[in-house]
């Protein structure tokens, strides 16, 4: 994933530095983030 790659290029380690969920439907990104479901919403175009 190219998220995970950009984490750890900049010294992020994603299994131990924070929580990605890759759950959510990604039609529902972005209403889970409206409600509050992370901080961080990534989306392509």
């Amino acid at each position: 994933m190219v998220f995970e790659y950009i984490l750890k290029e900049n010294g992020i380690d994603p299994a131990a530095d924070l929580e990605i969920n890759q759950s959510i439907d990604f039609g529902s990104t972005g209403a889970a983030f409206a409600e509050g479901q992370g901080d961080f919403t990534v989306e392509s175009a």
